[in-house]
């Protein structure tokens, strides 16, 4: 008994010691974004002091969503719940405080004084730590899965910063052509009036055509300033970073088809979101368990005091329990049950919506890449041969400069459509991977 005695203490500090699911740290996070091919978050970031500068020149997609997630207070905000939701689980595991009672009473006529030392601790309360682990670590897992859907969220933003800078930049370069062209044919058709063989009207027409040319790149210009202050809001760029670029040129349409059946399995198999509403589900029935067992108990703790009074010394034990008498439980147990069903309908709701999602995604995606396909394979070619033939046509002395004036700011036009055709298929990939949560398989087109 004596050694039993002796160890009571130890077994108290081990039960009081943290949990090994509260050291997992960040690992589960890190995890969770590597099987969905996307890189993990500094956890250093969460110091705002550690900065990391932008560096001058050009950056790739890849290296913008790295800087992002280096630099990003929003991202260091999400990343401090994994944190907060650690301190809980580990909060949870901790027995309680044992209560020091100390009584003096000293005499106001006389006779001798009173004084009682006690020390009790809550029974109710460690009874309860074994479910109450279950329900923080539910929470903890719901909370690393939710981290680590937003981390995707702010790479998927990135991405789409990333392409619309470049749309921009490729926008305002071929608006400049257009406008040197607009004005090659402006000055052309002033040239052929002064001769006296062309009409005012066609003049005013060309000329007008000019001045709007230079209009367009004038709003490009502002389009593109814009679209670089979003990706440097998502970089968490600084007033001094302003020397970064990004790549000049936007890939063409890769060769890869997917079924919609393939791609769903794929979503409610990896979204992270769902995971995290299924795991939150699991924790409100958890802590709708550990309402309903302790309905009727829930407080009350044990203890030993000593007393001295006039009378001698007295020693013994202390206990006292909460009477369900006015408050049944009742109410924990029906929010507690009112939550859980709510968690549950989350998570049903989600998976209809996961569904939805994936299906206009791809519809997204397969519309955007035809498109590409079509004005890439077939209007670019056409508008190139229209003006090879407006250029011999010309030569031959057959058809007026304008023609061919006309001629190449069609083609230009149409590389125009070709250049939001990819920046739409680009995005619209970007959001099927993210609408199936996580990196696309490599399937070629047969």
């Amino acid at each position: 008994m004596l050694y039993k005695i002796r160890f009571l203490p130890f077994l108290l500090l081990g039960l009081g010691c943290a949990p090994p699911g509260v050291h997992r740290g960040t690992g589960a996070v890190e995890s969770l974004l590597s099987e969905r091919g996307a890189p993990a978050p500094p956890w250093s970031a969460l110091d705002s002091a550690n900065q990391h500068a932008i560096p001058v020149g050009s950056l790739s997609s890849d290296s913008a969503v790295r800087l992002a997630l280096l630099r990003s207070p929003h991202v260091r905000a999400v990343l401090a719940d994994v944190g907060i939701a650690s301190a809980e689980l580990w909060q949870a595991s901790r027995l309680p405080n044992p209560v020091l009672d100390v009584l003096f009473g000293a005499p106001t006529a006389g006779g001798s004084g009173v004084s009682s030392v006690g020390l009790g601790f809550a029974i109710v309360s460690a009874l309860k730590r074994p479910m109450r682990l279950r329900v923080a670590d539910a929470e903890l897992r719901s909370t690393e899965q939710r981290v680590a859907d937003a981390v995707l969220d702010v790479v998927l933003h990135v991405q789409r910063g990333y392409l619309d800078v470049q749309h921009a930049q490729q926008s305002l370069d071929l608006t400049r052509t257009v406008a040197l062209t607009a004005q090659a044919s402006a000055g052309a058709a002033r040239a052929i009036r002064d001769a006296g063989n062309l009409p005012e009207v066609v003049v005013a027409n060309e000329e007008a055509m000019a001045e709007q040319s230079l209009a367009d790149v004038t709003e490009l210009e502002i389009s593109l300033g814009e679209a670089r202050a979003e990706l440097g809001r998502l970089l968490g760029a600084g007033v001094e970073d302003t020397l970064w670029t990004v790549g000049d040129m936007l890939a063409d349409p890769l060769q890869e088809r997917w079924t919609l059946a393939q791609l769903d399995s794929m979503a409610v198999a990896r979204r992270l979101d769902v995971e995290s509403a299924r795991e939150s589900a699991q924790a409100a029935f958890s802590a709708l368990g550990l309402a309903d067992r302790f309905r009727l108990l829930p407080d009350g703790s044990i203890g030993a005091f000593i007393e001295n009074d006039p009378d001698g010394r007295f020693v013994g034990g202390t206990g006292s329990i909460e009477l369900p008498i006015l408050d049944a439980g009742g109410p924990k147990v029906a929010r507690a049950r009112a939550v859980l069903a709510k968690r549950v309908a989350e998570h049903d709701a989600l998976i209809v919506d996961v569904h939805a999602g994936v299906r206009t995604a791809l519809a997204r995606y397969e519309g955007s890449r035809r498109r590409a396909v079509q004005l890439k394979t077939l209007v670019l070619p056409a508008r190139r041969r229209a003006l090879q033939e407006s250029q011999l046509q010309i030569n031959a002395m057959a058809l007026p400069v304008f023609v061919l004036l006309q001629a190449k700011q069609a083609e230009v036009d149409a590389g125009h459509r070709y250049l939001d055709a990819l920046r739409d298929y680009w995005s619209a990939r970007a959001e099927l991977e993210r609408a199936t949560g996580g990196t696309l398989p490599v399937r070629s087109e047969p």
